[in-house]
Formats: structure tokens, sequence, C-alpha cells
């Protein structure tokens, strides 16, 4: 009965993300695309492509999320398998709209005028916006 409530379950997470398979879900990521190191400077490594802000290494979409609240990400472990987080180091140095704080699972992650950082799962290549507007509550962040 439990594994039945387990893969019920499951069904209905992959219905709703637009997953098109396991291995988006779950596997294991090896891309390096939501693998971001910060700069020499421990600045936040951003960039503008196409007027949406990207991380500058390697240039994959950022978005936010409507339910944060300043400085406070409300995308738990089950939420961050569709939507990594932005991470910063520990050390992170604030700059201009650029911040990190530490969240409640102790990593650190970059906000932007407060608001928490995502990449989006789904996202595979450079200029894929395909988080923004997810559920209503996803959107991407204009930069022009």
């Amino acid at each position: 009965m439990k594994r039945i409530i387990v893969l019920s379950a499951l069904s209905g997470v992959l219905a709703l993300s637009g997953c098109s398979t396991l291995n988006n879900m779950f596997g294991n990521d090896d891309s390096g695309m939501h693998d971001v190191q910060a700069t020499n400077k421990n600045t936040a490594p951003v960039t503008s492509k196409n007027g949406v802000l990207v991380d500058a290494t390697n240039h994959m979409t950022l978005y936010t999320y409507d339910k944060d609240s300043m400085n406070k990400s409300d995308c738990g472990a089950a939420c961050q398998v569709l939507w990594p987080i932005f991470m910063a180091p520990s050390n992170a140095k604030p700059s201009g709209q650029f911040a990190a704080f530490k969240r409640e699972d102790g990593k650190y992650q970059w906000a932007m005028n407060g608001k928490p950082l995502y990449f989006y799962a789904n996202d595979t290549k450079v200029g894929d916006k395909d988080g923004d507007d997810k559920f209503g509550v996803w959107h991407i962040v204009k930069t022009n």
C-alpha cells in the first residue's frame, strides 16, 4: 500500500512538472549547468543575456519564486529537484543588487534585491526559459 501511495505521488509530480524523463527528475545532474562558482571576489557571478539574468559561467537562465520572502527561500528539498538553488559561497560579498543569505538548510544562496535565485532543471541549453511563469509563480528576471 505504501509503495502505491509513493508511486502515485511520483506520477503526480512528474505530470505537474512536465518532465519528459525520470532522469530529469532523479538522475544525476552531471551537465555542470547548475554548478556555478563565484568569482574570485566572491561576488554574484551573473550577467545579462538577451535581456534575461543568467549565471556568468554557463549563461543559464535564473528565476525567482513568488512564494519566497525577503532573503528566505520557500523552496525545500523536494522543490530543489526541479528548481536548483543558485548557490553562493559562505564568504560571499554583497555587490549592488546581489547578496547571499544563509538558508534554513545551512546552504548559502544568491538573491537579487532579497529575492532568492534559482535555475530550472529542464532548461538544458543557453537561452532556455522553459520555467518562465511555471505554475504562475516562477519567473525569469528581466534585465532591460
